[in-house]
């Protein structure tokens, strides 16, 4: 009689245990299908973040210093100098393949607190296939490198050194490497 009772608690406890593995497998396998889900979805929303263009303004968030502000990307061009400044202030060689790339810009401080353009943010330019990118000579752009109090805006080049034919459309990547990161889509004007 022992031995037929052990055998049903035996019975009994190996049922239960795999009961409880094939309800952990179906918990288990629609986990997956919900990761896999919510996966697609950050996927598709990522694909579906707006690129600007000349003339847009993006409104953007600073990932770092959490406060917001427009930009207008008003043309863009290639030139032997921006702001008054020359090429030859940036780069010794004469090469006729490398010019200016010069990204004239609106910055206007929509947040509720002054702060000086320069010192918090930056702007990358790259080919559109491109990670990374080029940082902007600062000194083309003075006035960044001033107060900008709430309400107020300002105008100016972003200027890199770039071969004129290195890319059909290149990307100015705002915030980049965050969650705020934002894409101006700028033709290749020589194109």
């Amino acid at each position: 009689m022992k031995k037929l009772l052990l055998a049903a608690l035996f019975l009994s406890l190996l049922l239960a245990a795999c009961s409880s593995d094939s309800d952990t497998g179906e918990n288990t396998e629609e986990e997956n299908n919900e990761t896999a889900e919510s996966e697609k979805d950050t996927d598709t929303l990522e694909e579906e973040k707006e690129v600007y263009s000349i003339g847009d303004t993006a409104v953007i968030t600073s990932d770092l210093y959490e406060f917001d502000y427009g930009v207008t990307v008003n043309d863009f061009y290639f030139a032997e100098e921006a702001n008054g400044k020359p090429m030859e202030d940036v780069m010794s060689t004469s090469d006729d393949d490398f010019k200016l790339a010069v990204a004239d810009v609106t910055f206007k401080n929509i947040s509720d607190e002054a702060y000086v353009p320069h010192d918090m943010y930056s702007a990358n330019l790259s080919a559109i296939d491109e990670d990374g990118g080029e940082i902007s000579y600062n000194e083309f752009f003075p006035e960044a490198d001033e107060e900008l109090a709430p309400g107020e805006e300002i105008t100016g080049p972003l200027v890199y050194v770039e071969r004129v034919d290195y890319a059909d459309t290149f990307l100015l990547k705002f915030e980049m490497m965050s969650d705020e990161e934002t894409h101006f889509e700028l033709p290749n004007p020589n194109q």
